[in-house]
């Protein structure tokens, strides 16, 4: 068995995905396994990813859609971690996206407070955000700290900066029939409906270090969320969620009353 499970999805980032990968492979700590989901990008992003399905460590699986309205039925991300998990033989689970890039001590990191604090189910670092234009160039840093203990981590915390026991997830599954939640209600906060289901149980613990660098791009859901009238698949969304419901059902929870979402 693998110690721990990476997950990463990719579609249609070229200029990215190599570097996500490498950020992976070359990581201090060996003992992994890499899911590759790619949901059936260009050929020009496969050219990129084939020369590196030569490592062991790599499972790549490409989906076979298509028609843009099969992509917005469900969230695609999720639909492809939920394929992944269902085959993880990792201890711990980790999260990539194809324009995130691993740090490389990140995993040896983590994997040692999981080791050493077995109270601990999930666990989150800081991660820099690097910002770029239209051009690819860089405009601006940010960081997303990883300072508080939370049971709100909806909205607070980056997927690309968790990793959690493989343990949680039958735990989720039997209650919500899934692990990540494929409505495409909340196509863009698909990450922090899955930290909703996480928050009903456990507490996120911080890991300060800044561990990961993400890139947002013009591509980058972020992005497409401000342009929306840029995106055809974004004209076929149904009404997105908020983190604002998200991050109140949880408060009223924590008050004891009785909500639904």
């Amino acid at each position: 068995m693998q110690k721990v499970s990476v997950i990463l999805t990719s579609y249609n980032k070229p200029e990215y995905v190599g570097k996500s990968i490498e950020g992976i492979l070359n990581q201090t700590y060996k003992e992994f396994e890499l899911f590759i989901m790619d949901d059936n990008s260009d050929e020009e992003t496969q050219r990129v990813i084939i020369p590196y399905l030569k490592d062991e460590r790599i499972r790549y699986f490409r989906s076979s859609i298509t028609c843009l309205s099969e992509r917005a039925e469900k969230i695609r991300y999720a639909v492809l971690i939920n394929q992944a998990l269902k085959m993880c033989e990792g201890k711990y689970i980790s999260y990539a996206t194809d324009d995130n890039v691993y740090r490389p001590q990140r995993l040896e990191k983590m994997v040692r407070v999981l080791d050493t604090h077995p109270e601990i189910k999930v666990l989150y670092s800081s991660s820099r955000v690097i910002l770029l234009n239209e051009e690819g160039k860089f405009k601006r840093t940010m960081h997303r700290l990883a300072r508080s203990t939370t049971q709100m981590a909806s909205c607070q915390v980056d997927h690309c900066s968790v990793m959690h026991r493989a343990d949680i997830l039958p735990i989720i599954y039997r209650r919500w029939g899934s692990y990540w939640d494929e409505d495409p209600h909340y196509y863009f906060i698909g990450d922090a409906r899955f930290f909703w289901r996480l928050c009903h149980y456990w507490h996120f613990v911080p890991l300060e270090e800044v561990l990961d660098d993400n890139y947002i791009t013009e591509k980058s859901l972020h992005a497409q969320l401000k342009c929306q009238e840029k995106s055809p698949l974004l004209r076929l969304l149904p009404d997105q969620r908020t983190c604002k419901e998200l991050r109140e059902y949880l408060r009223r929870l924590r008050g004891g009353e009785e909500c639904r979402i």
